[in-house]
């Protein structure tokens, strides 16, 4: 990873370099197939806890005022239930219980598993959530010459910014659930709109670091 400008505050100089690096094991998943030595550890140890810290940032945030009452019981279903209809198929089994052994062998040699409980929200917590909102605003206006992803069209403008609690609390989980997905081994499919999501909210983390402390791309 190249020298990155720091901002002075560890925390925010730790998100850039998050940011960045999360991009570039992205980048090599979707391109070669597999993360490199020590990518899924860095994903599993690193990325993930940093978007369950947003998360819960989100959980200490949300207030009554801030949703209306149709997007507060959807909230509420999804904070109570935090699952998912299980397969419905043989085949939706078989890959169910494929991706269910390689998320356990993650689990295992990091010592971590997928939907960890939400922690409490710290201040910093409440932070990194604002710096994920600002990213998911500025997400659709990178320009075309700044877009990294590697297939497909050459612009996140038909990305859509979060309109209220209900879309924030899906783009997080989706997220973490595409953050996953690769770290527990499976290959990206460069057309899966949530994996081009994944990959773009990291994109525009690192183009904001970038801006915002002045350290070249």
């Amino acid at each position: 990873m190249h020298d990155l400008e720091q901002s002075g505050f560890s925390e925010f100089d730790r998100w850039l370099a998050l940011a960045h690096r999360t991009r570039e094991l992205l980048d090599a998943a979707i391109g070669e197939g597999t993360l490199p030595a020590g990518g899924a550890d860095y994903l599993a140890d690193r990325t993930l806890p940093h978007v369950e810290g947003v998360q819960a940032g989100f959980v200490g945030w949300l207030r009554t005022e801030s949703a209306g009452l149709a997007e507060l019981r959807y909230l509420l279903d999804r904070v109570g239930s935090m699952r998912v209809d299980g397969p419905a198929t043989d085949a939706e089994r078989r890959a169910a219980a494929a991706e269910a052994v390689a998320e356990l062998a993650v689990a295992t040699r990091t010592g971590r598993g997928p939907a960890a409980a939400l922690r409490i929200a710290e201040p910093w917590n409440l932070a990194a959530l604002a710096h994920a909102r600002l990213v998911l605003g500025m997400l659709p206006r990178i320009a075309e010459e700044d877009v990294r992803y590697p297939a497909g069209r050459r612009t996140y403008a038909d990305i859509p910014v979060p309109r209220g609690p209900a879309e924030l609390s899906d783009r997080l989980e989706e997220l973490e659930r595409s953050l996953w997905q690769t770290a527990s081994g499976r290959r990206p499919d460069p057309r899966d709109p949530a994996f081009r999501r994944a990959y773009g909210f990291f994109d525009a983390a690192d183009r904001l670091g970038h801006r915002a402390f002045g350290s070249a791309a």
